[in-house]
């Protein structure tokens, strides 16, 4: 870099709350400057630094991106690539316009992954839509930092087996467009970034009292309130209480929510269903027509 490109410090400054996911009204607000001069200063980083985006500016300016050309041809220390892994056409849309967007290789996963050897020195991130448990072997096999990207705003027990499962970030998918790069540049700096809503509702999983076990064993069955009452031997107002006490623990709304935050939080087995009987008292056997 020439030294009439050197950044300055304010220019250092600014990059630096860039990389950390300030947008430029929260820079400005911190160094009290207009967000018209913090806009003009990152358009000098990006013209000295030679990148037309915020996250490649972030890399270079950190050192975590090495500069094209023959010297640097073979050396993978500054490659990146983008793993996806979606079902959902829609969410691999909005993951992919953002990724493709800012100017980074991406890799969308439609099968088996082929080609991992070649992948071998390359910084690989993992972003996992909507990840089911087997999706998670993805980022071990690759070697790469996983970003779990719920499709709807995820709940504290979500959060709590995502990052116990070693994503390095939680980002809903509604945040991908204006955040997914920024999550990027952090997770690449080893940060673990989950959003400040989704923080306050983190904690350690619920203890429940022996009375709340029982009613949410209840629940499991389908039992009503009535029915709960009367096999436990409690008021229905009884149980009523205890379901509300309940539903604030697992952060539910409803008795759905309650059995899978539950579940999530390991606080209940899943038994798989029953055989049922149909036709004539056979299992499984379809009647007559």
């Amino acid at each position: 870099m020439a030294d009439a490109d050197v950044l300055t410090a304010r220019e250092l400054e600014i990059l630096s709350l860039t990389g950390s996911g300030h947008s430029a009204q929260e820079i400005a607000d911190l160094l009290r400057l207009s967000r018209c001069a913090v806009e003009n200063h990152r358009r000098r980083i990006y013209r000295k630094l030679g990148v037309a985006g915020q996250g490649q500016a972030v890399f270079r300016g950190l050192g975590l991106l090495e500069p094209a050309g023959p010297a640097h041809a073979e050396r993978a220390g500054g490659r990146e690539l983008v793993v996806l892994n979606a079902r959902c056409p829609i969410a691999a849309e909005v993951v992919t316009r953002a990724v493709v967007g800012a100017g980074r290789a991406l890799a969308a996963l439609r099968g088996p992954l082929a080609y991992e050897e070649e992948m071998q020195g390359i910084r690989l991130t993992a972003v996992l839509v909507d990840p089911v448990p087997a999706d998670w072997a993805l980022p071990g096999r690759l070697g790469a930092r996983a970003v779990a990207v719920p499709s709807d705003p995820p709940g504290p027990c979500a959060v709590t087996d995502a990052v116990a499962r070693g994503a390095y970030a939680v980002l809903w998918l509604g945040d991908v467009p204006g955040h997914l790069c920024a999550v990027l540049d952090l997770v690449a700096r080893e940060y673990l970034v989950v959003g400040a809503g989704m923080v306050r509702r983190l904690g350690p999983a619920p203890r429940l009292t022996g009375r709340e076990a029982q009613v949410l064993a209840s629940i499991a069955r389908g039992d009503t309130i009535k029915q709960t009452a009367r096999l436990l031997g409690i008021a229905g107002k009884t149980v009523e209480s205890t379901r509300a006490r309940l539903f604030v623990k697992l952060g539910a709304r409803n008795r759905s929510e309650a059995l899978t935050n539950a579940y999530r939080a390991g606080l209940m087995p899943v038994e798989r269903p029953r055989r049922r009987l149909t036709g004539r008292g056979s299992p499984d056997r379809p009647g007559r027509t």
